[in-house]
């Protein structure tokens, strides 16, 4: 094909009328019977004309050059590869871990459709409460199916490569899926124990609890919002089954005057206690607007439909007298050293605790009322809590943007709280006749000073160490007195993010945390079951350590 000159393309004269009329003339020979026509003696001069227009075309236009067997093979290797990844993604997509998540997800999307929603929240199996013993349990892991992926996923435990996917996780090697499995349906008998657990409302602290009553156990359990948590208790299919043995407390551990008085309470009322389970933290800071759905149903009477609630919370009940009629935040001196107070006597009804989320704390409290449309009324997550549509958090609040109030209530809650109740507790597990009594401070990867830190929340990775100190220090001379403390980190369960960046992780890369709260609660519970395995019998008992993964990790 020769050089086009000046010349040749003014000759080159067509007009649009023409230009289109060729172009009509043309594609109706694209077709079966169109092409037949053209074989014919009458369009001799066509098939020349446009014959000679392709050869000359053909080199530079990639469409209508043939492609070499190169390229073939590229284009059948893209394709194959194509196909893989969608085999890989279906067969990843049906862990039942993921499945559980995108089913809840729908159902929140299909209430809430307007709100960004990502797929999380915990995924019970309804075999568990038909499992008669861990063995049982691990059956369920060993005969689950596996399927085997074309490529490799790195381990979220171990980081090793593996193909082989399990049947309920898909970020686990088939070695750690099935050690995580059987420790997820792990249980004991603790029958004759008495447990505290605080921070039991949602989540990781409402596992624990639930997994502590189908074990036996009689559970003390604390959260700001007493009846919200016993509704959510009373709505499990087995509550009738360990009703009697769940007591809960209204606490906010703002208020730490208010902790010996309840350690006080749990004396009389118990007399001696087994297990203590400090869960209760806050990492994510929310404004009073986030608590405010809650008020309404806290103090309203018991649903008469709810049968057994009042029972749970009579202990909770008798708590409402310990208060007088300003209740600090920090001290018990309403005069001295108060952050924040409240006038419990005109709500003798309700407990401090609920009255103490709507205190403005900090400037985001005080505008809290033209925020408001960040949290959507009557719009929830997969969890039941108010959607929370901030595109920005503690999770991502550097030095200077954590206010001097917030660090204050993060220490109070993740560090003093749990220091003042394992004071306490000491005498009470004393007295206790089992031999072996348990402190498990829930700590978190933040509070590791073996591991890098971005400059994000500073303040909660502080409060993670200090807590991970306590236990380094007094661990071991509780283990002398049959008291045996450990730190546990309860693994990836939550993405903290602001929603937006959570949601956009999840559409652009098919993000889920590799856990859920079970998973987070047989961590934490998993240095008391393990004691009651049989195979476990002769092993040394685990103190002082900081456990990861159902292992000892580096502090």
């Amino acid at each position: 094909m020769g050089t086009t000159t000046t010349d040749d393309a003014a000759a080159v004269n067509v007009s649009e009328d023409e230009l289109a009329v060729c172009i009509s003339v043309l594609r109706r020979f694209d077709t079966s019977q169109g092409l037949a026509h053209l074989q014919t003696s009458r369009f001799q001069q066509l098939r020349l004309a446009v014959l000679s227009l392709a050869d000359d075309f053909r080199g530079s236009c990639p469409l209508l050059r043939p492609r070499s067997n190169v390229e073939l093979n590229q284009e059948h290797r893209r394709v194959e590869r194509a196909h893989n990844r969608a085999r890989d993604k279906q067969l990843i997509d049906s862990t039942t871990l993921r499945a559980g998540r995108r089913s809840k997800l729908a159902v929140q999307t299909a209430k809430n459709p307007l709100v960004p929603q990502v797929p999380d929240g915990a995924v019970s199996c309804n075999s568990l409460l038909e499992l008669g013993s861990s063995e049982k349990a691990a059956a369920v892991g060993l005969h689950g199916k596996t399927r085997t992926l074309y490529y490799p996923r790195q381990c979220y435990v171990c980081n090793l490569k593996y193909k082989q996917l399990h049947h309920f996780y898909d970020r686990l090697c088939p070695p750690c899926a099935k050690l995580n499995y059987e420790k997820r349906l792990q249980t004991a008998d603790l029958r004759d124990h008495v447990a505290i657990v605080t921070g039991a409302r949602v989540k990781i602290g409402y596992e624990i609890t639930l997994k502590l009553l189908r074990s036996g156990a009689m559970v003390i359990a604390t959260t700001r919002f007493p009846k919200d948590a016993a509704y959510r208790f009373a709505r499990e299919r087995d509550f009738d089954a360990w009703k009697d043995k769940l007591q809960i407390y209204g606490m906010d551990f703002r208020d730490l005057g208010v902790i010996d008085k309840f350690m006080d309470h749990v004396a009389t009322t118990f007399g001696s206690i087994d297990i203590l389970i400090n869960n209760a933290t806050q990492t994510i800071r929310r404004p009073v607007h986030y608590y405010k759905h809650l008020i309404k149903s806290e103090v309203a009477p018991i649903p008469e439909e709810l049968n057994g609630v009042e029972q749970i919370l009579r202990g909770n009940a008798s708590l409402l007298g310990i208060s007088g009629t300003m209740k600090p935040l920090c001290g018990q001196d309403p005069h001295k050293g108060a952050l924040v107070k409240v006038d419990v006597a005109s709500h003798k009804d309700v407990v401090s605790s609920v009255l103490l989320s709507q205190v403005a704390v900090v400037s985001e409290d005080v505008g809290s009322k033209e925020t408001s449309y960040l949290f959507p009324e009557g719009q929830f997550d997969v969890n039941n809590q108010q959607v929370d549509l901030r595109t920005s958090n503690s999770w991502v609040a550097k030095i200077d943007h954590v206010e001097t109030m917030e660090l204050v209530e993060v220490f109070a809650i993740n560090t003093i709280a749990p220091f003042i109740l394992n004071k306490r507790v000491i005498p009470l597990l004393e007295k206790s006749t089992n031999k072996h009594k348990f402190i498990i401070n829930v700590s978190a990867m933040e509070g590791k000073f073996n591991r890098p830190k971005t400059s994000y929340h500073p303040h909660t990775n502080m409060a993670k160490a200090a807590a991970n100190m306590m236990t380094r220090t007094a661990a071991a001379d509780l283990a002398t007195r049959g008291i045996f403390m450990n730190s546990v980190d309860t693994g990836w369960v939550n993405d903290e993010n602001p929603r937006h960046i959570a949601v956009e992780k999840a559409a652009t890369m098919d993000f889920q945390t590799p856990l859920d709260e079970i998973d987070a609660a047989a961590r934490v519970l998993d240095p008391i079951f393990a004691l009651h395995q049989p195979q476990n019998g002769k092993k040394p008992l685990v103190f002082g350590q900081f456990l990861k993964d159902f292992g000892i990790s580096k502090w």
